[in-house]
């Protein structure tokens, strides 16, 4: 597929507007070197709006994204953008917050409470099978629910990836913190696989002031993702 790095600005002025143009072109164009690396050609562009978060919407649509990519790191706090971003969008939304090269990924956390849709199986045995990643879904019992339906829940979640060619690994703890558990876990592998929708707990501090807190304190990169269609619980 095409890829586009776009860079927002929102300073109209004279002075800081040429400024930030200089600091987006040169973004866009280290992006652009480091894909060509890898052979994967691209397009770049500048735009000029009132917000990043117009900036990204508008592009979006003119562009006829089928997802948009958005990384955040320690140095940022962007959980508001995030979650407009994941609301608003009419395309697949996927963030991301990587502490090593992906490419090098050996090991995928996937928290589970409901049963992973086909496009998130899909997705998985995808990063699964490109990188020899082993995938572990996990269940922390407690206040959310019970061992047995975690037992339950992970069976279920296991038979469904192998049907898409990966044999996964399960993971049952209990804790009455289920996002510090996880932190404790994330610490076993490369990157943690997190969705939006359909009863996941983290629903109630994935969003909002505490989505920085997640990506930070996880000692593991993180991907999170909603599909298109999908609405992240208010």
């Amino acid at each position: 597929g095409a890829v586009r790095f776009t860079h927002v600005t929102t300073d109209r002025s004279f002075v800081g507007g040429q400024e930030e143009w200089r600091t987006g072109s040169d973004s866009v164009a280290e992006s652009q070197h480091t894909l060509r690396e890898e052979s994967i050609e691209s397009t770049g562009t500048i735009r000029t709006a009132s917000s990043a978060l117009e900036g990204i919407l508008e592009e979006a649509e003119e562009y006829e994204a089928d997802a948009v990519l958005i990384g955040w790191t320690d140095k940022d706090s962007v959980s508001s953008l995030v979650d407009q971003l994941l609301r608003k969008a009419n395309c697949d939304v996927i963030v991301f917050s990587g502490d090593r090269d992906p490419v090098d990924t050996e090991s995928i956390l996937v928290p589970a409470v409901a049963e992973p849709d086909e496009d998130r199986l899909r997705m998985l045995a995808i990063m699964s099978q490109r990188t020899e990643a082993s995938v572990t879904f996990a269940y922390v019992a407690g206040a959310e629910g019970s061992e047995q339906e975690g037992r339950d829940l992970l069976e279920r979640s296991t038979d469904r990836l192998a049907e898409h060619g990966v044999q996964a690994e399960t993971e049952l703890t209990t804790a009455e913190n289920a996002v510090d558990a996880l932190e404790e876990l994330s610490a076993e592998y490369d990157i943690m696989v997190i969705g939006t929708s359909r009863g996941w707990w983290l629903k109630k501090t994935l969003f909002g002031r505490k989505t920085d807190t997640i990506a930070n304190e996880a000692q593991c990169s993180v991907l999170m993702h909603k599909w298109r269609g999908e609405v992240p619980p208010e």
